[in-house]
C-alpha cells in the first residue's frame, strides 16, 4: 500500500449499536445559538457509522479555538474529490442513497464522545452531518489529529461558552523524511531519553529497547491517583504505529508516532504528535524538533 492509499484509508472499527430513540444533551445557555435536539433512530448498520482513524494524519492536528480555519460542506452533500481533499469525510452515493441530505446544523462545530479506546470522551471537531434514510451520521476529526464517524446520538454537542472555557488545544504536529527504514526508526527512537521514559512509566522497558518486527506489539496501561493511560504500539496496515491517551484528573492529553515506510525508495516518513499544550508550546514544540532530528539521525546511522 502506497502512502497516498495509506492516507486515505482507515482502521475500522464496528460499534456495537442498540435500536434506541435518544436525544442529544444540548447547552442550557439560552444567551448562545444551540443545535436543536433531535431524534435519531439507528435501525441500520452501514459503512458510514462507527470507524475510527486516529492514524490518518491527512487531518492534521488543529486548535479547537481555530475553527475558522476548518473548511466544510454543510449545505449539501460533498463531491468525491471534497472526500479526498480534507473537506469532508463520507462521500455519498445519490444513486444508492437518493433520499441522503445534509443535516441542517451550524458546522464546524466542537463535540465530545466517548471512546472505547481509551475511556474518555474525547473532544472531537464535528464536520459533517447526513441524513440516510432513518439514520443521522456524523464524521469528525479529532484535535490530535486522525478522522472517525458515530452516530449523531452519540456525540454531545459543546456550547461556545463551553469551547472558550477550554481554552487553545495546540498540538506539537512535525513530519519529516527519513533515510531508514522501520526497524532503523525504532531502534533510534529506542536510544532517546523519550522511549526510556515511556519504558519505565509503563513498565515496559525491554520492549522500548528490543528490536522491532511486524510481530511486535505492546499495550500500555498507567493508574494513578493524577493520572490514568492507555496505549498501543503496533502495525496498522503496513506501518508502525504508536498510540497513547493520557488523562490527567480530565484534561486529555496525547502521543503519536506513525513512520510510513517506502520500501522502493528506501525511506520512511515520520509523523509525531504530542499535546495539547496550553502554556509552553513554544517550548515544547522547540524540545520535540530536537527529539525528531534525535532520532532522524540515530536512525540514519544505525
Amino acid at each position: 500500500m502506497g502512502k497516498q492509499e495509506f492516507i486515505l484509508s482507515c482502521v475500522m472499527v464496528c460499534c456495537v449499536i442498540t435500536t434506541s430513540c435518544t436525544q442529544n444533551r444540548i447547552a442550557d445557555n439560552p444567551a448562545e445559538p444551540t443545535t436543536v435536539a433531535i431524534e435519531t433512530k439507528q435501525k441500520t448498520q452501514h459503512s458510514y457509522g462507527g470507524w475510527y482513524c486516529p492514524d490518518n494524519f491527512g487531518f492534521p492536528p488543529v486548535n479547537i479555538q481555530d475553527l475558522d480555519k476548518v473548511t466544510v460542506v454543510t449545505d449539501r452533500l460533498p463531491t468525491r474529490e471534497e472526500t479526498r481533499n480534507g473537506t469532508s469525510l463520507m462521500y455519498i452515493d445519490p444513486a444508492e442513497y437518493p433520499d441522503a441530505k445534509p443535516l441542517d446544523i451550524k458546522l464546524p462545530r466542537v463535540a465530545r464522545k466517548y471512546s472505547n479506546h481509551s475511556d474518555i470522551d474525547e473532544l472531537i471537531i464535528v464536520i459533517q452531518a447526513v441524513v440516510i434514510g432513518q439514520d443521522t451520521v456524523v464524521g469528525y476529526r479529532y484535535p490530535d489529529g486522525g478522522n472517525g464517524s458515530a452516530w449523531l446520538s452519540e456525540v454531545t454537542f459543546l456550547s461556545d461558552r463551553e469551547v472558550a472555557d477550554i481554552g487553545p488545544t495546540p498540538y506539537v504536529y512535525l513530519k519529516t523524511e527519513i533515510d531508514a527504514n522501520t526497524e532503523e526508526i525504532w531502534k533510534g527512537i529506542t536510544q532517546t531519553a523519550f522511549a526510556r521514559s515511556l519504558g519505565e512509566r509503563f513498565n515496559k522497558k525491554s520492549f522500548f529497547a528490543s528490536e522491532w518486527s511486524n510481530e511486535s506489539t505492546a499495550h500500555l496501561h498507567l493508574a494513578t491517583d493524577s493520572v490514568t493511560a492507555a496505549g498501543i504500539v503496533t502495525i496498522v496496515y503496513g506501518n508502525l504505529y504508536m498510540q497513547i491517551d493520557y488523562d490527567y484528573n480530565g484534561f486529555h492529553f496525547s502521543e503519536k508516532i506513525l513512520v510510513i515506510e517506502n520500501i522502493k525508495e528506501e525511506k520512511s516518513e515520520l509523523h509525531f504528535v504530542s499535546g495539547p499544550y496550553p502554556d509552553d508550546f513554544m517550548v515544547q514544540s522547540v524540545s520535540w524538533n530536537n527529539w525528531v532530528k534525535e532520532v532522524k539521525t540515530l536512525s540514519e546511522t544505525n
